[in-house]
């Protein structure tokens, strides 16, 4: 039993390891406490991806999604991380975000411990009267792919096991979000919602069956511009339409099976099942009826997503790394003043900044992002988390 872990009241027995992206430096590692949503925000974060630079260029996770980088911790330890929040916490709880890397990995029973890290911060949390808000929810940030991979057996243990932590779960809610990366790229579209369909029919559809509605799982278009137009000075654009300058996600680069995917969703599901009473309530979503889309922001904060582009991925040995031109544009040639102060530390930027291009129709452009404001609606965290 040296090796192993008993859940309190769930009967539930853990064992192994997994590669995380923090190092043990506090008594909640590899957990860690971000300031968020007037509080703090309790996040995980998983090492290793079964994505590449190929498929998901901007990956703000890339120094340990992409390589061998990371921290091992026996899986229990890890749940003895959480008991310990209790003693350490000093402001609320607004919600738990676990992302990666790639939180649902089929390798090494991720996506089972990923489920039950996500239900047992939950008890923990409001056990201890830690929430911020009445209702808690822990927010699985996954691609969706390894779902496909799950067997029958496997998704019977699943069910089992988590009917069994939904039931005993007396308040929160377990989000799992798919973060699709293209709406036009074919290829990789089918593979996510083929992991998504997966998810529903063997996951979530069972679960509700027995009303079990503190479950729920969401597609989000994983990285477009900022459609409420703050802070657009830098756009992702969909490079397969290239030269012309499309915004990433804008309806008219859909793929068709991305639009029936999304019907379906928002008509079939959102609208007839219980677990989504709340996002239908959410006044930003049209009662349901727009997803959520994860802004890209030129600040400082979210340098980190192109920060390989200054010479990173070359040192780090990442190849097959999409020009950063064919990604993003410029709204004009006037730097933002929170990136003068970056460039200042960091010379090597400035050659990054040349390599971005200006917008030949930047306009339109604008014009195009305040058009998806039709579909989407922005993922802000304090207008998005709490009502999922």
């Amino acid at each position: 039993m040296s090796n192993l872990l008993l859940l309190y009241g769930t009967g539930i027995m853990i064992k192994g390891w997994d590669r995380f992206a923090r190092p043990p430096r506090t008594a909640i590692s590899p957990f860690e406490l971000n300031n968020e949503g007037g509080g703090q925000a309790l996040i995980l974060r998983y090492a290793g991806c079964n994505l590449g630079p190929s498929s998901c260029p901007l990956c703000y996770a890339w120094r340990y999604a992409w390589t061998s980088k990371g921290y091992d911790y026996p899986i229990e330890e890890c749940f003895k991380a959480l008991r310990t929040l209790p003693k350490i916490i000093e402001r609320k709880i607004t919600w738990v975000r676990i992302q990666g890397g790639e939180p649902c990995l089929h390798a090494r029973n991720r996506i089972m411990n990923t489920l039950l890290f996500a239900s047992y911060a939950l008890k923990i949390i409001h056990q201890y009267g830690l929430n911020r808000y009445h209702v808690t929810r822990a927010i699985i940030q996954t691609n969706g792919l390894d779902f496909v991979k799950i067997s029958p057996k496997q998704s019977e243990y699943i069910r089992v096991r988590l009917t069994e932590e939904l039931r005993s779960l007396e308040k929160g809610r377990v989000i799992i979000e798919v973060s699709f990366k293209s709406p036009s790229n074919k290829s990789l579209l089918m593979k996510q919602i083929a992991g998504f369909k997966a998810a529903l029919q063997h996951i979530a559809l069972p679960l509700w069956d027995q009303g079990l509605n503190n479950l729920a799982i969401y597609p989000v278009a994983g990285l477009g511009p900022s459609i409420d137009l703050d802070n657009t000075w830098l756009i992702p654009i969909d490079p397969l339409f290239l030269p012309r300058e499309m915004p990433l996600f804008h309806p008219s680069t859909w793929d068709r099976e991305y639009k029936v995917f999304l019907d379906r969703f928002r008509e079939e599901i959102v609208q007839n099942y219980e677990a989504y009473r709340d996002f239908r309530g959410n006044p930003r979503t049209h009662d349901g009826r727009k997803i959520a889309i994860e802004e890209f922001e030129a600040n400082i904060f979210q340098v980190s997503w192109i920060s390989g582009y200054a010479g990173g991925y070359k040192q780090m040995g990442i190849e097959n790394v999409p020009p950063v031109g064919s990604l993003l544009r410029k709204i004009s040639d006037d730097t933002d003043r929170q990136w003068l102060a970056l460039f200042k530390r960091n010379p090597h930027w400035l050659k990054v900044l040349d390599e971005i291009p200006i917008s030949e129709t930047p306009e339109l452009l604008l014009t195009r992002i305040k058009e998806m404001q039709e579909c989407f609606y922005p993922s802000h965290p304090r207008g998005h988390y709490p009502y999922l």
